[in-house]
């Protein structure tokens, strides 16, 4: 990997202030200098050490970067790439990339602007329901793939120099090209989005004046809809946006519950069964060791004696061993689900430190997968 000294981010939020931390964590070395609208934020990042310079807009602070990476609303990355367009002389060797999980419109504004020798879109596989540089962290990118959709332009040395970039960032660098990536992403996140929003609607709709439904809503129901809880501007503003793959995999999708719906009313038995199989066994065979662009969550089940004073019992041995716990509540359906209490972390670290120490404790403990 070349020297990296100075490395330029645009879009200070979640995804810019946890990849400017993780360049400090594994490099405290190299000069991190950021612009953002939010002065706060930066403010922040800098007393924090995270940042070593700050400015308003993208300016002469960013010419003698290395890298710089736009990590802003995919619109307003074009609306930098114009203004780099100004400030990066020709004979640069700055390399662009972004980390927006739409390309296309991103690589054309690159290529209009004779910049694709220097563009390599980006889009780490990683995400939180809650945005902003205070909801950033410095582990947030930690063995994810990270797609790389470099342009034809780009030299081979410059690909691989990036991609041991990326990888020395613990994150796992995978070559696309534009549309192979929005066309995965419109089918592993663009789509399930629209469903998941689609299946709570459902149920919202069908519900009484009591909330009855809503009450019992747990278990698989709450598992494949968490993500319905994700900010709909953004959603919106990714549903129009790559709507050339997200429109033929909607109607592919509608084929495929009319085609089920058809071997149901037809008491088609060995189709249903097939249907729920081939699903099954794809499933299983998806890997956890790695993230993906429906954000992960660190949650464990475990079997709770009824006695008064229990689950404080739990959460005193968690904190007194500085274990944090995001979320805490009682299963009250448990269709899919073993044990009586659920526990939600923030990372994996502190689910592997709790899972140990329940088991010290002799509790039951179930991992969801």
């Amino acid at each position: 990997m070349k020297e990296v000294k100075k490395i330029g981010i645009a879009g200070l939020g979640l995804i810019g202030g946890s990849l400017a931390k993780t360049i400090k964590r594994k490099f405290p070395q190299i000069s991190v200098c950021a612009c953002d609208t939010d002065e706060a934020s930066l403010i922040a990042a800098k007393n924090e050490g995270i940042i070593d310079m700050y400015t308003s807009k993208l300016d002469g602070n960013y010419p003698d970067c290395d890298y710089i990476f736009l990590c802003a609303p995919v619109p307003v990355n074009c609306q930098l790439l114009e203004q780099l367009k100004t400030i990066l002389p020709k004979d640069s060797d700055c390399i662009i990339s972004d980390t927006g999980s739409m390309k296309k419109a991103v690589h054309q504004k690159a290529v209009s602007l004779g910049l694709s020798d220097r563009f390599i879109g980006g889009h780490p596989m990683a995400g939180l329901e809650n945005g902003g540089y205070e909801n950033s962290n410095a582990f947030l990118f930690e063995n994810v793939y990270f797609i790389i959709t470099p342009e034809d332009e780009v030299k081979e040395d410059v690909r691989n120099t990036f991609n041991g970039f990326i990888s020395a960032l613990d994150m796992i660098p995978i070559t696309l090209t534009s549309k192979q990536h929005d066309f995965a992403t419109a089918c592993v996140s663009h789509v399930p989005h629209i469903i998941s929003a689609a299946l709570v609607n459902l149920v919202k709709n069908d519900d009484d004046d009591k909330e009855v439904l809503k009450s019992i809503a747990a278990g698989g129901f709450k598992d494949i809809t968490r993500i319905s809880s994700s900010d709909p501007d953004m959603w919106t503003a990714i549903s129009k946006g790559n709507k050339d793959e997200v429109l033929p995999l909607l109607d592919e999708y509608i084929n495929s519950l009319k085609y089920i719906r058809k071997q149901i009313d037809t008491d088609n038995t060995g189709e249903i069964r097939n249907f729920f199989a081939q699903a099954r066994e794809y499933r299983s065979g998806i890997s956890n060791s790695t993230g993906g662009l429906i954000e992960k969550d660190f949650r464990i089940h475990c079997d709770l004696a009824d006695e008064p004073g229990e689950i404080a019992t739990i959460a005193t041995r968690l904190a007194v061993n500085s274990i944090s716990i995001k979320n805490i509540g009682i299963v009250h359906n448990r269709e899919y689900d073993r044990g009586a209490l659920e526990i939600e972390f923030y990372d994996a670290k502190s689910l592997e430190d709790a899972t140990e120490l329940m088991h010290r404790f002799d509790y039951k403990v179930y991992e969801l997968e």
